[in-house]
């Protein structure tokens, strides 16, 4: 089983259906860049697998 790692503090305000949105990304093993929702916007998360370790953090580039 993988470690999950939140990089930015912004994960600690997202509302938990939102969370459960990302966290049903992260189990199904999708990785890449991916957008979704965020309270009342959408922004773009990137996941990677890094080696035992999945970092999921904001990807603020276009």
């Amino acid at each position: 089983m993988a470690t999950v790692v939140f990089v930015d503090d912004d994960f600690r305000r997202m509302p938990r259906a939102d969370m459960a949105r990302l966290q049903r990304l992260i189990d199904a093993g999708k990785f890449g860049t991916h957008r979704v929702p965020f309270k009342d916007r959408e922004i773009n998360v990137e996941i990677k697998k890094q080696g035992d370790k999945v970092t999921v953090r904001i990807s603020r580039t276009s």
